[in-house]
């Protein structure tokens, strides 16, 4: 394979095994690349990178070295370089100048042959060799522009030929390709899966479609930014920090446009730890942007084209996104939490499936030089594929039988369609199983975009299963989510248990399920709160001690228990804080439970704040709470008979599968928990 490689894209491709520790880090990785395969053979690989890194530290100019250079190439009249050299077009002068940042000079005399030979130089500029000589004579606007460059002798690949790329693409299958590409990524494919390998290829997308939103959250070390850190100089990562929209968007003082307006991709990496100045006002611009592809600063309207990606981290559990997570966006910070904001975001991509990076991890094959690489995902931001293609399928709702998709869901699977087709088939042609599985992952990754929504606001978002259908052939296409099976929060009792009970909550805006387990033993009477519990819930469980002390004769319990128990209250999940007084009803009915050795009904939950004269006071986020409990299989709910107006105004499908008890005072409470139904 490596052979064959060599041999189709000749002089575009390096043995990615080599560019690892070569000590000169300070060095793009692209320059490395470069280097090694035009002036490293395999034989002698050793001796030929000693030359390298020998040359490269000789003429390489260091930062505190600027000021001697540039006296030395004075008195020698000539000097060689390794720096990066832009070139720019002055009009007013009708001239190019060129810039070597390593000297400080913005202004050095280019000619102008070189620029038309390297037009690279006008776009980001390029790595390489510079010839410089000094010459006091040169004088443009009354001014003394003593530098100029004689030669340049480039880093990297400068002519980039697009329509090559992608006929000599066709020598490999999509196998074969699949690992060219994951190899070029820096990574070794042949310990990943054939899904791991398309997941991480879609971390490309952004940079070969313009306009893509996308989530990745993921555990720590799975290399979520490395890929846009060493493949492409397009993409611009912000890594925490500070971000303000003067940086992002347009300065309204300079009237400079920033990233999103002159990249191909901003990443914003460590998303939770990312210090915006003034996030309303970011993310009001942000979802006018991911929208419409414009943002407005001051009276500037700018039309952009750089896709955003939000990078953060996310704790798992057996392999899945960890079940204290109620919906996958948990981990944003609570201001990008927003309905509006999150509905526009393309594609979901499962970070947590994509194997953790290693020593082992990095590429020991051929891959694309980087920058060759880069340049053609560039190009390929302006090729449209899917256009002749959309004849063949159909986005529908597999829930409804039926394509009334909505416009966003569209928009979000073409998006993250059209990209995979760019990196996978270039030429467009595709057969129809090799364009199941591109439109498989792109209606995935919006899937689960559409699946915490409906998490989130259940009225808004009706459950969908989003899909394709192929034409003629009739076959559907359904996408599969491994973590939409997770367990989330909490399982209910297998069996009616002895001082375990279920309550309801609501974290946020959503409801959810609170599993408390309480004991009793021989001790002094204390009462020890477990699970984060937090100030009001503690009061909760001090009145309902106190209640149980008054009334300990009509419940059955020994007056003894004052002094001769110690319950413990667990509420699971330990490192999750619990708060509210809404749990109340269900603290008493553990407690009891446990010092009665009665088990409670497994089917049953409860919501209501109690008082120590024994009444059920209402609570809020009601609906949100029953919607909880429809979700977890509760067959019966407890809740304030004050609430019971609220209930009923759920949809009908909630109310035919769970029973509304209304309940007034504790012991109607204790009644029906303990009751054991057929």
């Amino acid at each position: 394979m490596n052979q064959k490689l060599k041999e189709v894209f000749r002089g575009k491709v390096v043995n990615k095994a080599h560019t690892i520790n070569t000590g000169v880090d300070e060095f793009p990785r692209y320059v490395l690349e470069y280097l090694i395969d035009n002036y490293c053979s395999e034989e002698t690989f050793h001796e030929d990178m000693e030359k390298v890194v020998r040359r490269l530290k000789e003429t390489f100019v260091y930062g505190a070295e600027a000021e001697k250079i540039r006296h030395y190439i004075r008195e020698n009249r000539s000097h060689s370089v390794i720096a990066s050299l832009e070139a720019r077009l002055v009009e007013t002068e009708d001239k190019y100048w060129g810039t070597i940042s390593a000297i400080n000079e913005s202004f050095v005399n280019i000619p102008e042959n070189i620029v038309r030979q390297y037009p690279m130089l006008l776009s980001g500029g390029m790595w390489g060799t510079i010839d410089l000589t000094y010459d006091e004579n040169e004088i443009h606007n009354k001014k003394i522009r003593p530098f100029k460059i004689t030669a340049f002798t480039p880093f990297q690949v400068s002519v980039i030929n697009l329509d090559e790329y992608i006929e000599r693409r066709r020598e490999f299958s999509t196998d074969e390709w699949l690992d060219v590409l994951v190899n070029s990524c820096g990574l070794d494919p042949h310990g990943m899966t054939r899904r791991q390998k398309l997941l991480y290829l879609c971390r490309c997308i952004p940079l070969v479609e313009t306009n893509v939103n996308m989530v990745e959250l993921a555990p720590r070390e799975t290399g979520k930014t490395y890929l846009y850190r060493n493949i492409s100089y397009y993409a611009h990562v912000l890594s925490g920090g500070k971000a303000t929209p003067a940086q992002l968007f347009i300065n309204l003082n300079s009237g400079k446009i920033g990233e999103v307006g002159v990249r191909d991709a901003v990443v914003f990496d460590e998303i939770a730890n990312t210090d915006f100045t003034d996030p309303r006002s970011f993310v009001s611009i942000m979802q006018g942007y991911m929208q419409d592809a414009k943002f407005s600063r001051g009276k500037k309207e700018i039309l952009a084209f750089a896709s955003l990606v939000f990078v953060g981290n996310l704790d798992v559990q057996g392999g899945l996104p960890h079940e204290k997570y109620y919906h996958l966006f948990e981990p944003l910070p609570d201001f990008l939490q927003v309905i509006a904001f999150l509905d526009r975001i393309h594609g979901y991509l499962p970070g947590w499936e994509i194997p953790k990076l290693t020593p082992g991890s990095y590429s020991k094959d051929y891959g694309f030089i980087t920058d060759y690489f880069c340049e053609i995902m560039h190009e390929l931001r302006r090729v449209d594929l899917l256009g002749a293609l959309r004849p063949r399928f159909e986005v529908v709702d597999h829930a409804k039988r039926t394509n009334g998709v909505s416009g966003r869901d569209q928009r979000a699977v073409m998006k993250t369609a059209s990209g995979l087709l760019k990196l996978l088939h270039p030429d467009g042609r595709v057969s129809d199983g090799e364009l199941c599985d591109i439109l498989t992952v792109a209606c995935e990754l919006r899937q689960r975009v559409r699946d915490q929504l409906h998490l989130i606001a259940p009225g808004e978002y009706d459950r969908i299963s989003l899909g394709a259908l192929l034409h003629p052939s009739g076959t559907h296409v359904v996408a599969e989510l491994p973590d939409s099976k997770r367990v989330q929060r909490v399982v209910l009792p297998a069996a009616p248990t002895v001082g375990e009970v279920i309550g309801l909550a609501v974290d946020e805006d959503h409801g959810c399920i609170l599993h408390f387990e309480m004991q009793a033993t021989k001790g002094s009477g204390r009462i020890v709160p477990l699970g984060s519990i937090q100030r009001v819930m503690r009061e909760s469980i001090e009145a309902a001690a106190q209640y149980i002390r008054a009334k300990h004769e009509d419940l059955g319990i020994s007056a003894e228990w004052r002094n001769g128990f110690d319950v413990a209250v667990l509420a699971t999940f330990m490192g999750v804080p619990k708060e509210g007084p809404s749990a109340g009803v269900t603290l008493v009915a553990g407690i009891v439970s446990a010092l009665t050795k009665t088990p409670v009904r497994n089917d049953l939950a409860m919501t209501g704040e109690i008082t120590i004269m024994g009444k059920v006071l209402p609570v809020g986020g009601i609906q949100q709470k029953i919607r909880a409990a429809y979700d977890a299989g509760v067959k019966e709910v407890l809740l304030p008979a004050d609430n019971m107006k609220e209930a009923e105004a759920l949809p009908s499908y909630v109310l035919e599968a769970i029973t509304l008890t209304p309940v007034t005072t504790i012991a109607e409470v204790l009644a029906a928990s303990f009751e054991l139904k057929d």
